[in-house]
C-alpha cells in the first residue's frame, strides 16, 4: 500500500509536458500566487491552467510564491506599486497594524484598491516575463537533456 502511494505521488509529480505548457503553468501560478484572492489561489490557478493548457501541477505549486516567509515583502511591494498606479498621495499604510481581516477592511477602500491594482500589475508583469524566459529556458534544457541521453541500443 505504502509503495503504491509513493509510486502514485512520483507519477503525479513527474512533469512530462511541453516547455510551453510548463511555462504557461509557471506564469498562471505566479499570477494567482501574487493575487489578492487569498484562499482561492490554487483552485484559480489550476482552473486557468486547464483553460490555457498549462501544466496544472506546476501552476498549483507556483502559487506557493506567497507563503509565510514572502507575504510581507511581496504584498508590501504590490501595495506600493498599486499606490503608484492609483495615484494615492496620502500617508502609506502601516503594515504593523494589520493583524486581522477586520483591520484590513478598516484600512478602507483606498488600501483595498491599491492592493488589488498592485497585485494585478505585479502578477501580470511577472507572468509575462516568467512565461517568455521560462519557455526559452525550458526548451533549451530539454534540448540539452536530449543530447546527454545515451543512444538507444539497436533492436533485436
Amino acid at each position: 500500500m505504502k509503495a503504491n502511494v509513493r509510486a502514485w505521488l512520483a507519477e503525479l509529480l513527474t512533469i512530462r509536458d511541453t516547455p510551453e505548457a510548463q511555462a504557461r503553468g509557471l506564469a498562471v501560478g505566479w499570477f494567482f500566487g501574487v493575487s489578492a484572492f487569498w484562499g482561492l489561489q490554487i483552485a484559480l490557478a489550476v482552473g486557468v491552467c486547464y483553460l490555457v493548457r498549462g501544466n496544472k501541477v506546476i501552476g498549483a505549486l507556483m502559487t506557493l510564491v506567497s507563503n509565510p516567509f514572502t507575504t510581507v515583502p511581496l504584498y508590501s511591494l504590490c501595495y506600493l506599486v498599486g499606490r503608484l498606479l492609483v495615484g494615492d498621495a496620502g500617508a502609506p499604510l502601516d503594515f504593523a497594524n494589520l493583524q486581522s481581516w477586520e483591520a484590513l477592511w478598516a484600512a478602507g477602500p483606498a488600501f483595498l484598491l491599491a492592493i488589488l491594482v498592485g497585485t494585478t500589475a505585479v502578477g501580470l508583469v511577472g507572468a509575462v516575463v516568467l512565461y517568455f524566459t521560462s519557455a526559452r529556458l525550458l526548451a533549451a534544457l530539454g534540448r540539452w537533456h536530449a543530447r546527454r541521453q545515451p543512444p538507444a541500443p539497436p533492436p533485436g
